[in-house]
């Protein structure tokens, strides 16, 4: 399952990414946590982190 996710990751767009990180930083931080920008950028960094490599690329 982690690999489909990863796949999902590597071909989602930046728009899709930053969306879906925004959605997670709203619903899912806890009040610790800003739900800026900053912390859009560090959730959209981890999904980047996970995304699978293309074809050719190497962890």
């Amino acid at each position: 399952m982690s690999n489909v996710i990863a796949r999902a990751f590597r071909d989602a767009s930046e728009t899709d990414k930053i969306e879906l990180a925004r959605f997670l930083a709203n619903n899912l931080d806890t009040v610790e946590h800003a739900h800026d920008s900053a912390r859009v950028r560090e959730i959209v960094a981890a999904f980047d982190r996970f995304a699978a490599p293309k074809a050719g690329e190497h962890f």
